[in-house]
């Protein structure tokens, strides 16, 4: 079975300061994402290097989830996140996601290598495959939309990613459910979430192809 290889970067996270705040915070929502994905995760979000993490999911079930909430605790910086489906030619480790590697590191790596020349934050790659273009043009569109997103806009779509009605997501970050809706409409929220899905379903059914 295929597996999905995800490596993370800070966007020059070098200029950012204080730094050692940047990185307390993502080992915080890298423990979070930890406890709450012991499912979804083989080998657990790590980080490799002061600006680099790694993972090994099982599926794409909450993907895209984890990564807003990376993105969204760490706000204003950016992040970048690479996925690489297929396989590893070394055994995995379940304590960090380290001392591994295979095709679908490689593969990662390599959409990580694209999304440093571009000014996007999503790849999807497969090693000897091509991915349908329809899957990294959306998220190209998507990171797009999302780099110019102010921070209410970036906790909507997050707690609706995790699936809050907007009333409780109001309450939650201190603000009316008009602008809650309103920032739905503004910001086509409700198409971004479900082309996500789409992106989430076509990376599943890689999993057990050839």
């Amino acid at each position: 079975m295929k597996l999905l290889c995800i490596i993370g970067d800070v966007v020059q996270s070098r200029s950012v300061h204080p730094r050692a705040r940047l990185q307390a915070q993502l080992q915080k929502t890298l423990t979070v994402v930890n406890r709450r994905r012991r499912k979804q995760l083989i080998s657990p979000c790590t980080i490799t290097l002061g600006d680099e993490f790694q993972a090994v999911y099982r599926d794409a079930s909450s993907l895209f989830n984890d990564f807003w909430m990376v993105m969204h605790d760490v706000y204003p910086v950016k992040v970048r996140f690479s996925v690489g489906i297929g396989l590893l030619s070394t055994p995995i480790n379940r304590q960090q996601a380290i001392g591994m590697d295979g095709p679908a590191f490689h593969a990662a790596r390599t959409g990580l290598t694209e999304l440093k020349a571009s000014h996007y934050a999503l790849r999807i790659s497969e090693p000897d495959a091509t991915v349908p273009p329809w899957i990294n043009l959306t998220l190209d569109l998507i990171s797009h939309a999302n780099a110019s997103w102010k921070q209410n806009r970036l906790s909507v779509f997050q707690k609706l990613l995790e699936g809050r009605e907007p009333k409780v997501i109001a309450e939650d970050i201190g603000i009316t459910t008009a602008a809650v809706y309103k920032n739905m409409q503004s910001g086509a929220l409700g198409t971004t979430k479900s082309l996500l899905h789409e992106i989430a379903d076509w990376i599943n059914s890689r999993r057990d192809a050839k």
